[in-house]
């Protein structure tokens, strides 16, 4: 079968995601009908009604609803849990349907039936339609899946919106439901709005969270990578002769000899011995079982059973082949002898177990629908409900019955949050000796009293089988660990990790990978993904180091960013091989000789940048492999199949880190947004391109280390500044700044202020600056970086661990720059040295090796320099003589000094002519003119004008309809210059200078410029000329929303989260140090702007991430969020003002 293709996926995606929305709000309405919520019940409800009432109410407690002290009833969960049974078995029961397997009840002989059929049948079985009865007979064929007593069920969905769910079923294109990894997507994209609102919430993750945050779809090639390395390996070394080993060419030729029917072994990789003699890369795993019959395998985090259906897929043929047996007889005993499932989500569990029903179903020639051997799936999730002692009543007198109840009630107190983390043997659980008849003891004797006693003994029967599965040793155990970071963790799961897991600690993953080798028999063996970055982390070191020690590791495969189609989860990911015990020279294959120890294999294809080529390379890129023990003999025992670093790079350089403000939305500004004075530091950034000078665009509000980001800095870390005030051993010298993040870009430092998400390096001689720019600028410096560390974001660490050849750099550095490293220049006007020309070039000229100056330059951000020079602006490389620039740079600073007299006095300039002054576009074309001088050409304008996207049209209407987006995109919607307008293409317009746009000039935009305008709207009306009515309509309006946010009341005010009440500004007084983000707001929402919506101008001002320091004005009146979004009143903000008086 083949996957889903992209098209297809993600059709599928945007109906599921339609119907987890129309199914919500079905169960809440159907909920209301019958009063679920309500504290007590309707009297006009029939005694069958309030029965079901009743039952949703405790299953509501038993999913974790609450119920409040008047009654009450919270219905969250079951909401959820109503909307996801109902699509879900409407959803299987198509799958069924279109593969000839959904089967009318027939006792002696079920039969199948199409969809048809069962529109046939609706009104003979009492079923209001088609679906609602395939899904009825889907439901009684999958008992395992969907509990025939369930209150969920016998809950009606509205009409309304159970045609709607139909609908969407039945549009859901048919090559979905025969498609390999359909089931697996069904629930990613059920939870895909769930998790997003998680993430963008940043709660802590508990159990509530867990379920979606977690969740993610194993891609197929994952799951064919792991099991041919593992259980394939195991079969090759039993299937192939010596003499195939020996005489073998190719990979190929032995994974063709290797294979069977239905297992391809396609991923399966070899390696050649010292003595020219083929093995498994992973090993033989010798300690194995010799027989499949005694082969238990496990998937703790089973999803929803990829990897279980896979098993299945393989252990079949398997088993038929080294048995003799038929394939019906094999897909039982493999789902009866050899598969268990594990997982803390029940909705996972039924889909593992529809998808692993389902696959047997289907298997060739076993016997398509039948009644298959139960299933060991189980939910290791279930939430305990109830105290511990209603739990023992259940019991009603049996006294083993009793100690059993209350062991799983403490066992499985936290299991939402732990789920497969439970150990029964340490607990005292573990001493009840009948754990694998416990579940039918439980079936057998729990009494069936109260609607509440219902719901705990089902649970309780959930959990003595998961109990079971967590209790037993695995020889195989195979997943996809949850990926959840200690920082992200809530404070139970946290402790329970530190407590139980404590080398492992940093990462859920992590705590996981240990959790699978304690599931193992001795020598069993565990085959996962998770993240890589725990093979080079300081932070992982011990637990490394006791893995190395204790544990015999098989395989490393490095799939790196973008392993996953799931855009979200591109991060550093591996797929490891290990197994629980020692290392030993027995264990065939493994070793390349008794005295070399084990050796641990590796492929790496991280540098790849699809999934599709992950894939493939995986099966063609070589083999590589280092001692497991001479590990140990490192100081970081960092896993890497590179020669161990002898640090000779730290031997030519330091590192400097960056500063963390910890707010920057306040103490971080674009130096556009400001005229930088004595407050403001350059403060470079992190660069994703390297060049030669970038990542100059930030200013930090740094008061001489001595003012309000300094004092929020002391508060936040108790009075000492050094953690986050770093790098001042690099400030003033001369070296590059590379992005800790993703390609690790590079660009040349000349001594400012940095933040956190770069490293400033330095060379320990200023001769070797050219070199160590080489080796950044080729390329190869970020391959030396990965090969040791390649999580995301790098810590400077990790820098200086990298092999430097000097003499090698040293020669190229010479090559590509024999007259030394240019000084900085730019083109591009987001850069504070940018030299002010709108036209001006400077270039590096790679055939003379030197700064030039180039021909004038046409693109797209020559009108949006030329307007801003026309307002009045001009770059800080201007207004400082001092700022270290090429000397072709500077000459250009110097030629702006020409452009001077075109700026307007007072920073308003109308688009239509008013006032006396000409018109905008015509001021304009004079500043372009003289710009070019001798450059410009009789087509020069048409030129610009194509290339800011307004071929063919005039420079007025590109200042009307054109200008104010695209300054808004290319100064990162954090506009210094507004185009203020009436909403008429032909009416007002202005564009304002941000900085010089007080209260006075604001009174002379409306009471000069516009006023003026107005007046001729007047006159013109009075003349009967067309179309002055409608201007002046739109002019007064504007006027008078204007005179709002020069007033300044409320929503048209300004408000910093940061500052008192009283110095609150009153009416229109912007502080330029409170960024362009919260000064603009009035404007947006009083909409005077050209735009001021999304996405031309894209500002948002709601809400900050993080929490503020407890001294913050605002800190009680938001719970310590920091809210952008709020308002206050004229009188608040004065009386305040006079009480400071």
């Amino acid at each position: 079968m083949q996957a889903l293709d992209k098209s297809l996926r993600n059709t599928f995606e945007k109906i599921i995601l339609k119907a987890r929305s129309v199914a919500e709000d079905a169960a809440t309405a159907a909920l209301g009908e019958i009063g679920v919520a309500e504290p007590i019940e309707a009297a006009y409800l029939s005694p069958e009604k309030k029965e079901l009432r009743k039952k949703l109410r405790a299953h509501a407690r038993q999913l974790g609803d609450e119920k409040a002290e008047n009654g009450t009833q919270g219905t969250d969960r079951l909401v959820e849990e109503i909307a996801y049974e109902h699509w879900h078995r409407m959803l299987f029961a198509r799958f069924l349907a279109e593969n000839e397997l959904l089967m009318y009840p027939d006792p002696v002989s079920p039969v199948a039936v199409t969809l048809a059929d069962c529109d046939d049948l609706a009104k003979e079985e009492a079923a209001t339609s088609g679906w609602e009865l395939a899904a009825r007979y889907a439901a009684r064929m999958l008992p395992q899946i969907f509990r025939p007593d369930s209150p969920v069920f016998s809950l009606v969905l509205p009409p309304e919106y159970q045609q709607k769910l139909e609908a969407l079923v039945k549009d859901l294109p048919k090559d979905i439901f025969t498609a390999s990894d359909s089931l697996g997507w069904a629930y990613q994209f059920w939870q895909t709005d769930n998790k997003e609102k998680i993430n963008k919430s940043e709660v802590k993750i508990g159990a509530r969270e867990l379920p979606a945050v977690t969740q993610l779809f194993t891609e197929p090639y994952m799951v064919s990578f792991l099991l041919d390395n593992s259980l394939g390996a195991w079969w090759a070394a039993r299937r192939l002769s010596e003499d195939d080993l020996k005489n073998a060419t190719t990979e190929v030729e032995l994974r063709k000899k290797a294979s069977l029917p239905g297992v391809p072994l396609e991923y399966l990789r070899f390696i050649k011995t010292d003595d020219g003699v083929w093995t498994p890369a992973a090993g033989t795993f010798e300690k194995w079982p010799e027989h499949l019959k005694s082969f238990k395998a496990l998937d703790p985090c089973c999803g929803s059973g990829h990897f279980l259906v896979a098993l299945l897929q393989m252990l079949v043929p398997l088993r038929m082949e080294m048995e003799s047996i038929s394939a019906r007889e094999a897909v039982d005993l493999v789902l009866s002898e050899n598969i268990h499932g594990l997982e803390l989500d029940s909705r996972c569990v039924e889909l593992a177990a529809f998808a692993l029903a389902f696959a047997a179903w289907r298997y060739p020639d076993a016997g398509h629908y039948r009644t298959l051997p139960t299933l060991n799936i189980a939910c290791s999730g279930l939430a305990v409900m109830g105290t511990k002692a209603e739990w023992k009543s259940l019991a009603r007198g049996n006294t083993n019955l009793e100690l059993a109840l209350g062991g799983l009630h403490d066992l499985f107190a936290d299991a939402p949050v732990l789920g497969s983390l439970i150990d029964p043997s340490t607990s005292e659980f573990s001493k009840l000796s009948n754990l694998d008849s416990l579940s039918q003891t439980l079936a057998g004797a729990l009494a069936q009293g109260t609607t509440e006693a219902d719901e705990s003994a089902i649970t309780a029967q959930g959990l003595a089988s998961a109990a079971l599965f967590l209790s037993k040793k695995y020889t195989f155990v195979i997943t996809n660990v949850p990926y959840l970071a200690r920082g992200k963790q809530d404070e139970r799961l946290q402790d329970f990790c530190a407590e139980s897991y404590p080398e492992a600690k940093s990462d859920l993953a992590t705590v996981f990978l240990e959790r699978c080798l304690k599931f193992c028999v001795e020598g069993g063996s565990t085959s996962i993904v998770l993240p890589q970055n725990w093979l080079f982390l300081t932070s992982y070191r011990k637990f490394r180091e006791k893995l190395l020690k204790t544990d015999t590791w098989h395989l490393i495969a490095r799939l790196g960013p973008q392993a996953f189609q799931t855009p979200m989860w591109d991060f550093n990911v591996q797929m490891i091989f290990i197994s629980r015990g020692n290392a030993h020279a027995s264990d065939g294959g493994l070793f390349a000789s008794e005295d070399a120890g084990n050796l641990i294999r590796g492929v790496d294809v991280q540098y790849y940048n699809s999934v599709i080529d992950k894939a493939s390379f995986l099966c063609a890129e070589p083999i590589v492999q280092i001692n497991q023990f001479s590990l140990l003999d490192s100081k970081e025992k960092i896993i890497n199949f590179e020669n161990q670093y002898d640090s000779s790079f730290e031997k030519y350089i330091s590192t400097g880190k960056g500063i963390c403000t910890g707010d920057s939305m306040q103490f971080i500004q674009s130096f556009w947004e400001n005229i930088k004075t004595n407050e403001w530091e350059y403060f470079m950034s992190s660069t994703n391109i390297t060049k030669h000078y970038t990542a100059c665009q930030n200013i930090l509000l740094w008061e001489k280390e001595g003012g309000r980001f300094i004092s929020y800095v002391k508060e936040r870390l108790g009075g000492n500044t050094g953690a986050w005030v770093r790098g001042r051993d690099v400030w003033g010298k001369s070296g590059i700044t590379v992005s800790r993040v993703s390609g690790l870009s590079a660009t040349l430092y000349r001594g400012s202020l940095s933040d956190d998400n770069s490293a400033v390096i330095i060379p320990n001689s200023k001769e070797q600056l050219s070199a160590l720019w080489v080796y950044a600028e080729s390329g190869q410096f970020e391959v030396d970086v990965r090969k040791i560390n390649q999580k995301l974001s790098v810590d400077n660490t990790y820098l200086k661990q990298i092999n430097f050849q000097i003499d090698h750099w040293t020669q190229v550095a010479t090559e590509q720059y024999p007259n030394g490293l240019p000084k900085p220049y730019t083109n591009d006007p987001t850069q504070w040295i940018f030299h002010g020309s709108p036209c001006g070039s400077v270039f590096w000229d790679e055939r003379l090796k030197l700064t030039a100056v180039g021909e004038a330059r046409i693109d797209d951000t020559v009108l949006q320099i030329a307007v801003a020079r026309l307002l009045g602006y001009q770059w800080p490389a201007e207004l400082d003589p001092d700022m270290e620039l090429a000397e072709e740079q500077r000459t250009l600073v110097t030629s702006c000094e020409a452009l001077l007299g075109f700026a307007d006095k007072d920073g308003i300039v109308c688009i239509p002519a008013v006032r006396g002054e000409r018109s905008a576009a015509d001021r304009l074309l004079d500043l372009l003119v003289a710009a070019y001088g001798t450059a410009w050409k009789s087509d020069t304008l048409v030129s610009l004008l194509a290339a800011s996207d307004h071929a063919g049209k005039t420079l007025e209407t590109w200042l009307r309809d054109k200008f104010f987006a695209q300054h808004c995109k290319l100064f990162q919607h954090r506009p210094f210059v507004w185009q203020i307008w009436d909403g008429l293409k032909d009416g007002f317009s202005a564009l304002v200078n941000y900085h010089t746009l007080d209260y006075k000039k604001l009174e002379t935009l409306i009471y000069t410029y516009l006023g003026d305008w107005i007046s001729r709207q007047k006159l013109d009306l009075a003349n009967k000329v067309d179309g002055a009515q409608e201007k002046l309509d739109a002019a007064e309006r504007l006027k008078k929303k204007l005179e709002l946010i020069l007033k300044g009341e409320a929503p048209y005010d300004i408000f910093v989260r940061w500052k008192p009440l009283a110095e609150q500004s009153i009416g229109w007084n912007p502080d330029l140090n409170d960024g362009v983000r919260l000064n603009i707001r009035p404007f947006i929402t009083a909409e005077v702007l050209r735009f001021n919506k999304k996405p031309q101008i894209n500002i948002s001002w709601d809400k900050d991430r993080g929490k503020d320091v407890e001294s913050a004005p605002w800190y009680n009146t938001f719970n310590g969020e920091r809210i952008n979004d709020h308002h206050l009143s004229l009188e608040e903000k004065r009386k305040a003002q006079e009480g400071k008086k």
